[in-house]
C-alpha cells in the first residue's frame, strides 16, 4: 500500500448503540402538555377555576374564600385566565357596577382532568405523605439506586 492510498475508514459508531432519540410525537405532547400547565402555573388558578366551578362568584366572594390572596394577584389571575377563555366577565350596568366571574365551556373542560387528578392525589394521600428519599451509591462501578421511606417524626 503507498502513502498515496486512503484506507476507507468505516463510520463512526455511536457510543451508545441502545440510545434512541425520542419520537417527533412525544416532543409535541410533551410542548402541549407544558403550555396547558402554564395556565395553572399560578398558585391562585386552581382555586379560583374550582370556586368558579360551584356557580358564579363575585370579586369579594373569591377573595373571601381563598385566604391569602391579595386583590391584585385575584385581578391578575382572573384576567390571565379570561384572557385564555377559561373564565367570562360579567359587567352589569349597576350602580354600583356589578361584576360577575363564571367558568366558560373551556374553563368547564378543563375541570375534569382537575377532578381526575384530585381523585389520583385521594388514592395516593398515604403515598404522598411519607416521602421517598433516594440515595445514590456506586457499588462495582454501576450506579444503583436505593429508596428509603422517610420516618416521620411522631407528635
Amino acid at each position: 500500500m503507498s502513502v498515496n492510498e486512503t484506507v476507507e475508514q468505516p463510520p463512526p459508531r455511536s457510543r451508545r448503540p441502545d440510545r434512541r432519540h425520542g419520537r417527533l410525537e412525544d416532543f409535541e405532547m410533551i410542548e402541549r402538555t407544558r403550555a396547558a400547565l402554564t395556565l395553572l402555573d399560578s398558585k391562585w388558578s386552581v382555586p379560583i377555576i374550582v370556586l368558579l366551578a360551584s356557580g358564579v362568584r363575585r370579586h369579594a366572594r373569591l377573595m373571601d374564600n381563598i385566604p391569602g390572596i391579595s386583590k391584585k394577584v385575584l385581578s391578575a389571575t382572573l384576567r390571565k385566565l379570561e384572557h385564555h377563555g377559561l373564565v367570562a366577565r360579567d359587567v352589569y350596568a349597576e350602580i354600583p357596577v356589578r361584576v360577575e366571574y363564571r367558568l366558560t365551556p373551556l374553563g368547564w373542560q378543563l375541570t375534569e382532568p382537575l377532578m381526575a387528578f384530585d381523585e389520583w392525589a385521594r388514592q395516593h394521600q398515604t403515598e404522598l405523605a411519607h416521602p421517598i428519599e433516594h440515595d445514590r451509591t456506586r457499588q462495582d462501578g454501576a450506579l444503583t439506586t436505593r429508596a428509603m421511606l422517610v420516618p416521620v417524626a411522631s407528635a
